[in-house]
């Protein structure tokens, strides 16, 4: 089996430049790291992470961990979001593993991986706003990473989507078209995203000069489902809204099902906004009519949870390790005006 003695030896580095260039570190040079890489490949290297672990303190592996398996609507998501980390990852040596929790409390499973001396960092996903995960890595020296937050102002490395203003362009999109009762299909009461949601959403109807109405506010699982059931309900009346806002483009689907189910047409009898997250299994742009959106690839967020995570596991904070994106607006053709009879 090749070691990391055989590649320097090939290259003329010495074995720790080798396991630097390896593992993705900023102080060797793209050329050089490229013909580590080359050299590592023709020798079929596979690095022995135990190995690793006794020279270094590290074994170059990063832990996933979920408390339940995805349900099926949000495999697409998962997927995504999985993929893009384990790319991104790998390029700066690091090894991803996912590991769905058998244990009622998740705090178990991540304190038996820790015990077990083989993983370095975790990225946690699905933050809630009572969230425990953060403390409880913190407190036993854990570099980790997150995808949201669970605090307005968290003070740990983490990537999240500018939600405020996301809602904020939708809100104003369809006040600028008229539309006064305006309803948020939102994300589990639960998430931290869905209580910054509801905020942004609020604020935003405020400033437009309107009045955001409780009632027309709904919490769900963000499936179709959920979608064509909160729609149906909240179209089933004669002081129905006119303009939705979801919290992404499955539920925004569920929505132009329940309207067409209603006898309504979209956008002339109701419109809608969504944010994408530009999945797979749903082409936001090839609905009935193509949907107007605020966009972000989920897949985008993997780079800079790599970076945050590889920077933390290294001892080097990266600025102040808050990523904020900001999405992307498309206007298609899922919003008009209000009818005025």
């Amino acid at each position: 089996m090749a070691t990391l003695k055989d590649i320097a030896k090939i290259t003329g580095l010495s074995a720790t430049t080798v396991s630097r260039a390896l593992r993705g570190f900023d102080d060797v040079t793209p050329s050089t790291r490229e013909r580590v890489k080359e050299v590592a490949r023709e020798l079929n290297y596979r690095p022995n992470h135990s190995a690793r672990k006794l020279v270094s303190g590290r074994s170059g592996v990063v832990g996933l961990v979920l408390d339940t398996p995805p349900a099926d609507f949000e495999a697409a998501h998962f997927f995504e979001i999985t993929y893009s980390l384990t790319q991104a990852m790998a390029e700066k040596g690091l090894d991803l593993v996912l590991h769905i929790s058998t244990s009622p409390d998740p705090l178990k499973t991540y304190d038996r991986l820790i015990a077990q001396g083989m993983i370095d960092g975790f990225v946690l996903l699905f933050p809630m706003v009572d969230d425990t995960r953060m403390d409880f890595l913190r407190g036993r020296g854990v570099p980790f990473v997150v995808h949201g937050r669970h605090v307005a102002l968290p003070d740990y490395p983490n990537v999240s989507l500018d939600v405020e203003d996301a809602t904020r362009r939708a809100v104003t999109h369809l006040a600028e078209y008229g539309h006064r009762r305006i309803a948020l299909l939102n994300s589990e009461e639960t998430w931290m995203v869905s209580k910054e949601r509801e905020q942004a959403f609020a604020g935003a109807m405020i400033s437009a000069g309107l009045t955001p109405v409780r009632d027309l506010i709904r919490n769900g699982d963000t499936s179709h489902s959920f979608g064509r059931a909160a729609a149906a309900d909240l179209l089933d009346g004669p002081d129905r809204p006119t303009g939705f806002v979801c919290c992404n483009s499955l539920t925004a689907a569920g929505v132009l099902d329940a309207a067409s189910a209603a006898g309504l047409n979209v956008p002339d009898d109701v419109s809608v906004v969504a944010h994408d997250d530009m999945l797979p299994s749903l082409d936001t742009a090839k609905l009935t009519p193509p949907l107007t959106v605020t966009c972000e690839s989920v897949r985008a967020a993997g780079q800079p949870l790599a970076e945050l995570l590889f920077h933390a596991l290294n001892g080097e904070p990266k600025h102040d390790g808050q990523v904020v994106e900001r999405a992307r607006w498309i206007e298609r053709h899922s919003v008009g005006p209000v009818r005025t009879s």
